[in-house]
């Protein structure tokens, strides 16, 4: 059997999936991967630990199928500094990572301005990108920077290992801070102002372009041919495409660690004010508006931890459903780790808020869940503010959860659908190893179905509509205390 090989390299796992040439999955394989936060609101990860599961998830792949194509997905912005024999010099640093606020605070100042970085490159320096990682490491770590030959985002570094090419393409090098989004190209007036070498970046391709082919040593120890690999594409645009959100109007609302509202566009043009973040699509001439939450199901999974450890998801499920809109006025502030839209603020922090005698657990529980759907209500409005919204398909764990489906629909008062496959980025990536090896977009399109469309509950819209200024409301209030009570815990 022909088979399309996808790869994810996640955040908290890598993720294999094998199709057939109609998108039927095949196969569906992954394994762990452990995040090491070695200071405050830092996190990074062994780019070994990656090619170790890597060539674990490729050796499982049964001998009865041909792999006709690979295609690659992962985490956005993550940076992985190699020298020129190709030794990773440091560990690699993570979308998540905040400690580079004062290294985006001076390359602004020194670029002109916000305004002016939201000309050049579509979109403000945030901490979680990849050039204030290397500009933090050209100040804390002399000694790294001065042996960096090439500078990979982490599915580019998989890429390399599998095929000795040196790429990246557009939806990746969008998160870079140094890529011209509208123009498509590296800024080399920016890299140049801030004394990084451009020779660093790798060539850019297409996302559905071939990378190159296996390396020959590892197409012997596999028992493979010259398969090809793709260039693929950063997490959130493929997890899109593989939700079939491909058209100008489609709208994917992504609920997994961190939380995302993502638009597809033909606009050229970036959001003025920079709240928005703007990327290159993985198809030719689309790109898409996006807001980004750090902290979504992460904020759930920590108060399961914290006081609901006898409890399935289900269970949680049942306890929010027997509590109505409004969590009895109790508010949740997902910020657990900062937040990037549409607050640009690395000290904002959780703030379980309106606890009283009468509150137990479902209360906690549906104010967590409300809180994190407030907090993708912020991006939603932005997004349909900057381009028309005709259809949303629900993504990530909370797609998983009807309770949250509803309240999602509800609280944006938009049908919201969820896709018939769950498998995200490797899906997607697969998709991508599709069109490179000859499927046409069309074909390639017809393997996403929808499986169920949830309509908004407008009584329950009045309720979250409510709720929703006094979320606003509590971050505007405790905003200059997150920056006064800044690295005090």
């Amino acid at each position: 059997m022909d088979v399309y090989l996808g790869l994810d390299i996640g955040t908290t796992s890598i993720k294999m999936i094998l199709t057939d040439g109609e998108g039927k999955v095949v196969e569906s394989r992954s394994r762990p991967l452990g995040i090491s936060t070695p200071g405050h609101g830092w996190a990074e990860q062994d780019p070994e630990d990656w090619w170790t599961g890597v060539t674990e998830l490729l050796s499982s792949v049964p001998g009865n199928v041909r792999v006709r194509g690979i295609g690659l997905s992962g985490q956005m912005h993550t940076l992985v500094p190699v020298d020129r024999e190709g030794k990773v010099l440091r560990k690699a640093i993570l979308w998540c990572d905040q400690r580079t606020a004062s290294e985006c605070a001076g390359a602004e100042t020194l670029l002109g301005g916000e305004s002016r970085v939201v000309e050049m490159t579509g979109n403000l320096i945030y901490p979680g990108f990849t050039l204030p990682k290397i500009l933090w490491i050209r100040k804390h770590e002399p000694e790294v920077y001065r042996n960096i030959a090439t500078c990979y985002i982490a599915k580019d570094y998989i890429g390399w290992r599998l095929t000795g090419e040196r790429a990246t393409e557009w939806s990746d090098a969008s998160g870079s801070s140094c890529w011209d989004v509208s123009a498509r190209k590296w800024r080399s007036d920016l890299l140049s102002a801030l004394g990084v070498d451009e020779g660093w970046l790798p060539p850019v391709k297409g996302s559905a372009e071939i990378r190159g082919t296996l390396r020959p040593e590892l197409a012997r120890r596999l028992g493979w041919g010259e398969t090809k690999v793709v260039c693929g594409g950063a997490d959130n645009a493929v997890s899109a495409f593989g939700l079939g959100v491909a058209s100008p109007g489609d709208c994917m609302i992504s609920i997994g660690t961190s939380g995302t509202v993502l638009a597809v566009t033909e606009s050229t043009a970036p959001d003025p004010t920079g709240r928005l973040h703007f990327f290159n699509s993985v198809l030719p001439g689309q790109s898409y508006y996006m807001g980004c939450m750090l902290a979504a199901a992460a904020s759930l999974n920590w108060f399961r931890d914290a006081m609901g450890r006898d409890l399935t998801w289900d269970g949680i499920g049942k306890a929010v459903e027997e509590t109505p809109p409004g969590a009895g006025g109790m508010l949740w502030l997902p910020y657990l780790n900062g937040e990037r839209t549409p607050h640009r603020n690395p000290n904002a922090r959780g703030v379980l808020y309106g606890l009283s005698s009468m509150s137990d657990r479902r209360h906690v529980f549906r104010a967590v869940m409300e809180g994190i759907t407030y907090g993708l209500r912020d991006s939603f409005e932005l997004v349909r503010a900057a381009t028309p919204v005709k259809r949303v398909v629900m993504a990530g764990g909370g797609a998983k959860s009807a309770v949250w489906r509803r309240m999602t629909a509800s609280m944006m008062g938009f049908p919201v659908s969820v896709a018939e496959t769950e498998e995200g980025g490797a899906y997607g990536a697969a998709m991508l190893a599709a069109l490179g090896g000859g499927l046409s977009l069309d074909d390639v399109r017809e393997w996403t179905r929808i499986l169920e469309t949830v309509e908004p509950d407008f009584a329950e819209k009045e309720a979250y509509d409510r709720g929703y200024v006094q979320f606003q409301a509590l971050y505007r209030d405790l905003r200059e205390r997150f920056d006064a009570t800044a690295g005090n815990g």
